[in-house]
């Protein structure tokens, strides 16, 4: 990769120069029918109208002063053939004119740094322009540059035409001072940089798709256009190019009368495979372009070097196709077959030659601009999927962490006092043979080995950096408390209790059961702000079961609670770690509901293919 003032040199700087080349060529053609230009002198102009434009994606306002300047030396040298409106090559006004707009479009160097309009002094103790005098300075050449190009055509041109093609040539530089505010031209897709080492490998590879491939293009892009759209209207497509063909044809080429069909067939059969078959499609376009100039033109010469009118279209569609499915380089070498094989048939006519090659380059460009557009906004779409993936495992880990911690602080509790009553035993009960106190010394070294063992495994759970809360965990005795404090923060809830817990709820579930009711009305606060919310605990016989429901708010805020979900799945992990089950989803009045059954004493998590799985399903009437 070759390195110009110590930055690299890709190949984005290259494709002007390549473009500045064909415009040296076409003007070679073409001076010579705008201005009465010497033979020994037309590449010195044809110089100065191609040169600049390899300077608009690095220095367009250099390219525009030079391009202006030779611009007036030509103008005052040469004389126009045959009051021409153009006082310079057509090619050159061109240029000058997409320099003008490229100049107003790209910033300069100097007309700002980043966060430099905010008055304040930058690192270095230079004070910051203000953002006025940022904007002065991004517009004083744009402005400059228009004014120029507008006096520069008005003292140029005929008098009748001074005053459009003054402010034609203005309207330029404004064009391009409004786009560069656009957010269109702030987000053009921008793809990997190549280097200038890569250009033939890349070029020899798009030429040998161009001339070997024969199959569909290699990444079909996904439409949400109905798939027989795309199969049939294509070939209804070829069928109304077949008949407009079929009585234009001898128009513009002589051909046997017994031909005209097989030609009219010829020209409609690309427009039938421009959406699976591209590339062939093109390749059909161009032979058969060639083909009817070897034909010959009819007799009266009226048509010298040209084409029926809707096989020019369908001949630009197969480019614009072949654009927007294969990749950029594919696409430069199928511009440059068909320019050259549509110059072979340009004759004489130096307008239509200009025509047809800013109509190809201008379809390429715009088909390639599709694909770069459909290929960043695909590959935003995939990357915006994988961090929601991430993000819902990232909560998942994270609420799983909680859910160690927590059952760490519980475990550890009654470890503890494992430890506390061997160790005290043989002290508290008379009569304990050695046995009997070796066993329970026995006890109180397992329970601290587990004590320490769960202990370090929290301490990797937590990180080095958070500190252990030491308060005593939460239960079913404290859900009175958690209402309490959500009444104080505005929310209307209402805790109703039924029956008694026929055994000992363990910790674990008392604390499940806390956090599941604590961040159900997170929930119903978050996602329902100002609806009613009721608290349902009930003790069977087996577990205690939760439901904790919301009414329907009165702006609903449709999937909002399913589309962040970063609750549930916390939700459902502490349901399941006891052994117990979650199910959430809306109810049929339009507000929603969580509900949760938790045995009372912790057991193993049910089989995800079991019947009691729960996942979010609307909860039917009661």
């Amino acid at each position: 990769m070759s390195r110009v003032n110590g930055e690299r040199r890709t190949i984005g700087s290259w494709l002007p120069w390549l473009g500045a080349a064909a415009a040296f060529v076409v003007t070679l053609q073409t001076a010579g029918d705008v201005l009465d230009v010497p033979l020994n002198a037309t590449p010195l102009v044809a110089v100065a109208a191609a040169a600049p434009l390899g300077l608009i994606t690095t220095l367009p306002a250099l390219g525009w002063l030079l391009s202006a300047g030779s611009a007036l030396l030509v103008s005052r040298v040469y004389d126009v053939v045959d009051g021409d409106p153009w006082p310079w090559p057509t090619v050159h006004g061109v240029v000058l004119l997409a320099l003008l707009f490229a100049t107003a479009l790209q910033p300069l160097p100097w007309s700002h740094s980043p966060g430099d309009a905010d008055g304040r002094d930058d690192p270095s103790g230079r004070r910051r322009r203000s953002r006025a005098a940022t904007v002065l300075g991004e517009l004083a050449v744009p402005v400059v540059a228009a004014v120029a190009t507008a006096a520069l055509f008005a003292a140029s041109v005929p008098d009748h035409l001074r005053a459009g093609w003054a402010v034609g040539a203005a309207a330029a530089g404004v064009a391009g001072m409004v786009a560069r505010r656009l957010p269109v031209f702030r987000a053009l897709p921008a793809e990997a940089p190549v280097s200038a080492g890569d250009l033939p490998a890349l070029l020899r590879a798009g030429l040998g798709r161009v001339a070997f491939d024969w199959g569909p293009p290699p990444a079909a892009e996904p439409s949400g256009v109905a798939p027989w759209v795309r199969r049939y209207v294509p070939w209804l497509a070829a069928f109304v190019v077949f008949w407009v063909a079929l009585s234009t044809v001898e128009a513009s080429v002589a051909i046997h009368p017994l031909l005209v069909p097989v030609a009219a067939m010829a020209m409609a059969l690309p427009a039938g495979l421009v959406d699976r078959y591209p590339l062939v499609g093109w390749r059909i376009a161009t032979v058969l372009g060639v083909v009817l100039l070897t034909l010959g033109a009819p007799s009266d010469g009226e048509y010298d070097g040209a084409w029926p009118v809707i096989f020019q279209w369908i001949w630009l569609a197969t480019v614009f196709f072949v654009a927007v499915r294969y990749d950029r380089w594919t696409t430069v070498c199928v511009w440059a077959i068909t320019i050259a094989a549509m110059l072979t048939g340009m004759g004489d006519d130096a307008g239509t030659a200009v025509t047809m090659i800013v109509a190809v380059t201008a379809t390429a460009v715009i088909g390639d601009l599709v694909r770069a557009r459909r290929t960043t906004s695909r590959d935003l779409e995939r990357q915006t999927e994988l961090s929601e993936l991430e993000k819902a495992r990232r909560t998942v880990l994270e609420e799983r962490s909680r859910i160690a911690r927590d059952l760490h602080d519980v475990v550890a509790h009654h470890m503890s006092m494992v430890v506390v009553q061997a160790e005290t035993a043989p002290y508290r009960i008379e009569g304990l043979s050695d046995d009997a106190r070796a066993e329970f010394a026995s006890i109180s070294g397992s329970a601290r080995q587990a004590l320490d063992e769960i202990r370090g495994l929290l301490g990797v759970l937590r990180g080095a950096d958070e500190t252990v809360a030491l308060a005593p965990q939460p239960g079913l005795a404290q859900l009175g408390d958690l209402v309490d404090g959500a009444r104080r923060s505005g929310v209307a809830v209402e805790l109703t209790t039924a029956g008694v817990p026929v055994t000992e709820v363990s910790g674990a579930v008392g604390l499940s059961a806390y956090r599941i009711v604590q961040e159900s009305l997170a929930n119903a606060v978050r996602h329902a702000s100002g609806t009613e919310v009721t608290v349902d605990v009930s003790y069977t016989a087996q577990a205690v079961e939760l439901r904790v429901r919301n009414t329907a708010p009165a702006t609903p805020k449709s999937g909002a609670t399913r589309a962040n979900g970063h609750g549930l799945p916390g939700m459902r992990e502490r349901a399941a770690v006891v052994g117990g089950t979650l199910g959430a989803g809306p109810t049929a009045t339009g507000g929603f509901a969580v509900t949760a059954v938790l045995p009372y004493r912790a057991g193993p998590p049910p089989d995800p293919d079991g019947a009691e799985h729960h996942t979010d399903t609307e909860e039917p009437d009661a």
